[in-house]
C-alpha cells in the first residue's frame, strides 16, 4: 500500500544513489553504460527506497538508518551487477570470451573490478549518509502522517 513513508523513502535514496553513481563517474573511466550511471542508480533507488526501507518504518530513528544503509548496499550490489553484465556484453561483442559460462562468469569479475576501483571515501561517506537520511526521511514522513 502507497505511503508517504515509502514515497520520502523512494525518492531520498534515488537522490542517494543519483549522487552517488554522479560522483563514482571519475573513478570508473570508460565503463559500459557509465554516462548513465546515475539515473540507474536512481532508478534502482527508488525501488530498494520503496521496497526496503519504506517497509521497515515505525519501529524508531536508528532502525530506520539502518534500513537506509542496508538498503545503501543492497543498491551498490545491484548496480555493480548491472554495470557487470553491461561490460560483459560490450566484451561479448568483441567476442573476447571463448563461452559463454566464461562470459555469466565474468559478470561478478567484472562488477567487483569495477566496485575496488570505486571503493574510495567519499563515494561511501555520500552512499551512507544518503541511505541513512533516505531512513530517517522515511521514517519522519511515518510519524508525521500516521
Amino acid at each position: 500500500m502507497p505511503t508517504a513513508a515509502k514515497l520520502f523513502a523512494a525518492v531520498a535514496l534515488a537522490l542517494a544513489g543519483f549522487f552517488t553513481g554522479a560522483l563514482v563517474l571519475q573513478y570508473l573511466p570508460g565503463v559500459a553504460g557509465g554516462g548513465r550511471l546515475p539515473l540507474t542508480a536512481a532508478s534502482i533507488g527508488l525501488l530498494l527506497g520503496w521496497q526496503v526501507i519504506g517497509r521497515s518504518v515505525g519501529r524508531g530513528m536508528w532502525l530506520s538508518a539502518q534500513a537506509g544503509m542496508r538498503a545503501a548496499v543492497y543498491l551498490v550490489i545491484l548496480v555493480l551487477f548491472f554495470l557487470g553484465t553491461l561490460q560483459m556484453i560490450r566484451w561479448s561483442v568483441r567476442m573476447r570470451y571463448d563461452g559463454p559460462f566464461e562470459a555469466l562468469t565474468d559478470i561478478v569479475g567484472q562488477g567487483l573490478d569495477m566496485g575496488a576501483a570505486a571503493l574510495q571515501p567519499d563515494v561511501l561517506i555520500v552512499l551512507f549518509l544518503g541511505g541513512a537520511l533516505a531512513g530517517i526521511a522515511s521514517e519522519w514522513a511515518h510519524r508525521r502522517w500516521v
